[in-house]
């Protein structure tokens, strides 16, 4: 980040050299407040977070290029969040819910992903090798967010959790599959090295009103623990 704010002060001074103008004369050409350019100039201390389109009016209005460097925003800092530990996951066969029951929950801290404000996110603990080929392995975190509150349409690749109600909704399984959308359905595949777990779930399985098999998150990422 210092590196990029180095480079936009330099853009700066460069920018008034080959104007000729003054820095209020150049930001009143660029239509930005003065302090724009005057502030991160005059004090070597502030934090100057330059932004690409402010930047690229200031190059305009001096008759240069923006420099590749400066034409896209530096990544913000990650902002994390404490999540729930809500139960392991089976990346293989179904594993039932009641398993994964806790008195009391568990949380961890992970980056938050900021695509989803508003939706629910918790983790499971991966248990089993039939996503290992994705670079799931036993003992990750897997992050999820709740695919119907984050408003998200399946897609082709995606990692899902699967929930499976059975008995009226009084038994729940849960899974970890990666989605193929065909034109025969939704398949739900294992993706590992273990030849044990090489079919797909159709999301369809089931016998209608006795077996209920449905999407209830998406993978965000899998955290890796050494500890």
């Amino acid at each position: 980040m210092a590196e990029v704010a180095d480079e936009a002060r330099a853009f700066l001074n460069h920018a008034l050299q080959v104007s000729g103008l003054k820095p209020h004369a150049l930001a009143k050409k660029a239509g930005v407040a003065p302090t724009t350019i005057t502030r991160p100039l005059n004090d070597p201390e502030f934090k100057f977070t330059p932004k690409p389109a402010t930047l690229r009016k200031i190059a305009e209005a001096a008759g240069l290029d923006l420099p590749a460097g400066l034409a896209v925003a530096a990544p913000s800092s990650p902002i994390m969040q404490e999540l729930p530990i809500v139960g392991p996951i089976q990346a293989g066969a179904w594993l039932a819910l009641d398993e994964t029951a806790q008195d009391e929950p568990i949380f961890f801290t992970a980056v938050a992903d900021r695509r989803y404000p508003h939706a629910r996110q918790w983790l499971r603990e991966v248990r089993g090798d039939s996503m290992n080929a994705k670079g799931i392995m036993p003992g990750d975190l897997a992050h999820i967010v709740d695919v119907t509150e984050a408003g998200i349409n399946l897609n082709t690749g995606m990692v899902v959790e699967v929930t499976r109600t059975r008995a009226g909704g009084s038994l729940r399984e849960i899974t970890l599959k990666e989605v193929e959308i065909s034109p025969e359905g939704v398949r739900l595949w294992p993706r590992s090295t273990n030849p044990r777990w090489s079919e797909p779930l159709l999301l369809d399985d089931g016998d209608g009103a006795e077996i209920e098999v449905q999407v209830t998150g998406l993978l965000l990422q899998a955290i890796k623990r050494f500890l």
